[in-house]
């Protein structure tokens, strides 16, 4: 035990006398200096190598963490400028939608509209209908037209008092009158959707010999009594005899795109002659009602 304790005592006396030389010695003593120095040179490479190894690390650290933050700031940047990329986006194709709507709102001078936002569709079963914002309380009458900038969209089907049912005239149940907007033709039939498609619709009812050519646009005739006359329903894709060969049938595509439907207008003020007959019937029903009670 006090053997261990010299040898204690004697490392540290040597290295407080090599502490000692190297800094004052130098010039004295420059063979042991040497030595010294050479005895510790590995030591000193050692500690130096170490100490820069801990500085390089420390710098790597601190270069790796400003680095995920500029990585996390232009990500955010990036996501922000995603985003408002979108939202550009959006409003222009909303605005080229609105310019259409205000494009057939000027040509047509004489209707007045209600304008509704879709806000349902493809519900279950009813492909063919969708929900609008607007209803009863909007001053909305069944059968009234249902359009955007493209063309006739469908008639109010059902009515509640803030929301409306619009049945497409894509539809099966749907029937109205139509008409080829060519000028020597002007033939009239009745257009309805096809079953088992979302799009096409047929104009049937027409004579063998009628006047029909694919590219013809075919308009409402305004003979239903609920819509106007010249609304556009779509284009004549192919025309044919019926099974029996006594009449011909058109295929028409829609001028509408019924999977992106999302503002229309409602024509308000039309009053066609299924009103007037109506409203006719209605007098008639009162006064026979009126004279009844009397006698």
């Amino acid at each position: 035990m006090r053997t261990r304790k010299l040898r204690a005592i004697a490392v540290v006396v040597i290295i407080l006398l090599i502490i000692g030389l190297i800094k004052d010695g130098r010039a004295h003593f420059p063979v042991v200096n040497s030595i010294i120095m050479t005895v510790l040179s590995p030591v000193n490479f050692v500690l130096n190598s170490f100490g820069k190894g801990v500085k390089n690390t420390g710098n790597y650290f601190t270069f790796r963490s400003d680095l995920e933050a500029k990585d996390a700031k232009l990500q955010k940047e990036n996501d922000n400028l995603r985003q408002e990329n979108a939202d550009l986006i959006a409003m222009k194709a909303e605005n080229d939608r609105l310019t259409q709507l205000l494009n057939f709102k000027n040509l047509h001078p004489n209707l007045k509209f209600t304008a509704a936002k879709v806000i349902s569709r493809d519900m279950g079963d009813f492909k063919d209908v969708i929900l609008i914002n607007v209803g009863e309380a909007d001053g909305l009458q069944l059968n009234m037209s249902v359009i955007n900038g493209s063309g006739l969209v469908g008639i109010i089907d059902g009515l509640y008092p803030h929301m409306a049912k619009v049945l497409l005239i894509n539809s099966p149940k749907s029937r109205l009158g139509g008409m080829n907007l060519r000028g020597d033709s002007r033939v009239a039939g009745i257009v309805n959707g096809i079953a088992g498609t979302d799009a096409s619709l047929e104009m049937r009812n027409m004579a063998r010999n009628a006047d029909l050519l694919p590219g013809d646009t075919v308009v409402t005739s305004g003979y239903s009594g609920y819509h106007p006359a010249g609304l556009i329903i779509g284009t004549i894709e192919e025309v044919q005899m019926d099974a029996g060969g006594l009449t011909k049938i058109a295929t028409i595509t829609p001028a509408v795109d019924f999977t992106h439907l999302e503002e229309v207008m409602v024509i308000n003020n039309f009053k066609g002659f299924a009103d007037t007959l109506k409203n006719t019937k209605s007098k008639q029903s009162g006064q026979t009602t009126k004279g009844g009670g009397s006698r």
